[in-house]
């Protein structure tokens, strides 16, 4: 007679480890958007200040940028939960959303990493924040 291999046993989160997966699940989608308002505010600033196609460079930034953010805030979390296709998306919506952010400083002539240094801050506060759970 053939064995059948045992399931895969998982196990349930206790409630503080639920509650940190979600703080760390917010914190990976609140970085996104941190840079989808930096690079909506230069387009629109851009744009105010006469420079061509910077409102449409900030708003493609907003669009693909925000589509990112919400696709990525539906995903299990902790992200070795996410299918291989739902992998393949996000890595596709990061690829468009950095494209979208990198035409803003292509049309503005300037980069810019306010983004990243929103992002480092978030990011340590949540780390912070989770040692004193």
């Amino acid at each position: 007679m053939k064995t059948i291999p045992p399931t895969t046993e998982t196990t349930v989160p206790t409630e503080k480890q639920a509650a940190i997966f979600e703080l760390q699940h917010a914190g990976e989608f609140t970085d996104i958007e941190n840079s989808v308002i930096v690079y909506v505010l230069r387009g629109w600033f851009g744009g105010l200040a006469g420079i061509p196609g910077a409102i449409q460079a900030g708003d493609d930034a907003w669009a693909f940028t925000t589509l990112f953010e919400h696709f990525t805030s539906l995903m299990p979390y902790p992200p070795n939960l996410r299918t291989p296709t739902q992998v393949k998306i996000l890595a596709a919506l990061k690829i468009k959303a950095q494209a979208s952010q990198d035409a803003v400083d292509a049309v503005l002539g300037a980069k810019n990493n306010e983004d990243e240094r929103m992002i480092t801050e978030t990011d340590a506060f949540v780390a912070d924040l989770i040692k004193t759970l």
